[in-house]
């Protein structure tokens, strides 16, 4: 039982370090558009001027994520020297 054991818990190990970049990637993703969307709206109560800014740094924050996506996809896809 022993070998089993250890070739599973390799085989997750592997499965893990194969899904860490595209882990990454989704978490990349959601941060930069949730602190953009953030920042406008901390600027919009001290500017006054709700909702405006929140959706301009949402939709910028939004474009940056995509920018930043298909950047980190295309790395992943480079084949290794």
């Amino acid at each position: 039982m022993g070998p089993e054991r250890n070739r599973s818990s390799s085989d997750f190990e592997r499965v893990i370090r194969e899904a860490a970049p595209y882990l990454g990637m989704g978490t990349a993703l959601a941060a930069t558009v949730g602190l953009s969307f953030a920042l406008g709206f901390w600027l919009d109560g001290l500017a006054g001027t709700k909702p405006w800014l929140a959706l301009i740094f949402g939709s910028l924050g939004v474009v940056l994520a995509l920018v930043q996506f298909i950047r980190m996809a295309l790395n992943l896809n480079r084949p290794r020297p």
